[in-house]
């Protein structure tokens, strides 16, 4: 891995596994095997492999993430960008061209990691269903 300013990089031609953990940006240019956390963005870049279950502020795909995905703010599916995986997070956006397949949660809730529960419906009182 190199850092570029406040960037940290897994290469186009690395292969990486392990537990990478990050404070401001995080770029994936290569395949990444294992764990990601951080607090500040992930990015995915094109070609990009990253099998890893993923905790971020922020993240950005246009590569390929095959793990659940958790962003405390949005998750950002590029034209070109697939998760594999269920995703949570505050806000997401979900360009044409892009493939998501899995379960999401969005919202603040989400971004807790807590998601409401659906609650059943309940009865309106004073409306008979059983009317004929």
């Amino acid at each position: 891995m190199a850092e570029q300013g406040d960037i940290t990089v897994v290469g186009a031609d690395s292969h990486f596994e392990g537990k990478l953990t990050f404070e401001r940006t995080a770029k994936i240019n290569g395949k990444f095997d294992g764990t990601i956390t951080g607090k500040g963005e992930l990015q995915v870049s094109q070609n990009a492999l990253c099998k890893a279950d993923v905790q971020a502020g922020a993240v950005s795909v246009d590569g390929r993430i095959e793990g659940n995905v958790q962003a405390g703010d949005t998750v950002r599916l590029n034209g070109s960008g697939v998760v594999k995986g269920d995703i949570n997070a505050a806000k997401m956006v979900m360009q044409e061209g892009a493939s998501f397949y899995g379960m999401c949660a969005v919202g603040p809730d989400a971004a807790q990691g807590r998601p409401k529960p659906v609650s059943p419906p309940q009865p309106q009182e004073g409306k008979d269903d059983n009317k004929k």
